[in-house]
């Protein structure tokens, strides 16, 4: 099989390696659709957190949103079969321990994360294997394209979770990123007053396409809201949050920065707020797959890129691409 190895700092190929074989209780996959996130890039350039702490390791093999087709399963599958589109969780617990069984293997402390941590190969490769338990097969109307944005899609649901806007909450989601994006109108179907924070003109723009009220940053100013979603990563907007907060606000961390963000405790606490840090969605990644098939044209224009496997090296190395007027992510057509 084809697939993207990142080989070093700003370093990245693609190249034949073997095909995978699905060993009892595996599944494997010919992915169809993949993207390309924020991660992989701080992956390529070396900035990526896990790398600084030494969790995880180059060379490796990136890749944890994607979209495929069942080819072959290993013995004793029994929820997956050759044909059924799929796509499939980031997170593989060890399967046992108490965090596993009580539905939060995101936090087992062996697992293992997708094209990210415990040299889990990703799925920028025309062929993935992963176990049985971490595939989830896509509903009726949820296509390869738009099954490959369940995994941003189900962070971002899970944030909205977290803080629990309603009708009477005024939101502010910072960025118009796919996070950021899929934050806003995931909070709006819950009746809030949604705001999207963007310092681009264009992205601001895209926002606005959708219903959405749009802010300058700059342009705030006092202005308070009851739920913040940080979904840019920026330690800049990280340290700015409670600028805007009310008392109570209930704030979600979706964006991962490269270092230490600063939040103000003392703030925090006179504000009496609630912190959400958002390391993943396992537990809403077949919600956020019911959902689109629901909003198909609304999460298809999200996709604002869409290249070939043999072009990732470049991609990354210049940074993910967004024309203005477009779609924030960039996905991989195999």
């Amino acid at each position: 099989m084809r697939a993207l190895r990142i080989t070093a700092p700003n370093t990245a190929t693609v190249l034949d390696r073997p095909d995978p074989q699905p060993g009892p209780g595996d599944v494997l996959i010919r992915i169809e659709r993949a993207g390309l996130c924020g991660t992989d890039v701080a992956l390529f350039r070396g900035t990526m957190p896990y790398l600084a702490d030494g969790r995880t390791t180059l060379p490796l093999q990136p890749g944890h949103e994607w979209a495929g087709r069942v080819v072959a399963v290993g013995d004793g599958v029994t929820t997956a079969t050759p044909g059924d589109l799929v796509t499939g969780d980031t997170f593989i617990g060890c399967g046992h321990c108490d965090r596993c069984t009580s539905g939060r293997h995101h936090l087992c402390p062996e697992h293992l994360e997708l094209g990210v941590l415990g040299q889990l190969d990703g799925a920028l490769a025309e062929l993935l294997v992963l176990p049985e338990r971490a595939v989830h097969r896509l509903p009726p109307g949820v296509d390869a394209d738009l099954g490959a944005m369940v995994e941003p899609a189900s962070c971002s649901l899970r944030g909205v979770r977290l803080t629990d806007p309603g009708p009477d909450d005024r939101v502010l989601v910072w960025g118009a990123g796919t996070l950021g994006m899929f934050a806003a109108l995931f909070a709006a179907q819950t009746g809030a007053t949604v705001t999207v924070a963007a310092r681009r003109e264009s992205d601001r723009g895209f926002a606005a396409g959708f219903g959405l009220d749009t802010r300058d940053p700059e342009e705030l100013g006092d202005e308070r809201f009851d739920v913040i979603i940080e979904a840019t990563g920026s330690s800049d907007v990280t340290r700015r949050l409670l600028d805007n907060a009310t008392a109570g606000v209930r704030i979600a961390l979706l964006g991962v920065p490269s270092g230490d963000a600063g939040l103000p405790s003392g703030t925090l606490i006179a504000r009496d707020a609630t912190v959400h840090a958002v390391l993943g969605g396992s537990a809403s990644i077949d919600e956020a797959a019911s959902r689109f098939a629901t909003m198909p044209d609304t999460v298809r224009r999200l996709i604002g890129t869409v290249i070939t496997l043999d072009e990732v090296p470049q991609v990354l190395a210049d940074g993910l691409p967004r024309a203005t007027g477009a779609g924030p992510k960039t996905q991989i057509r195999f």
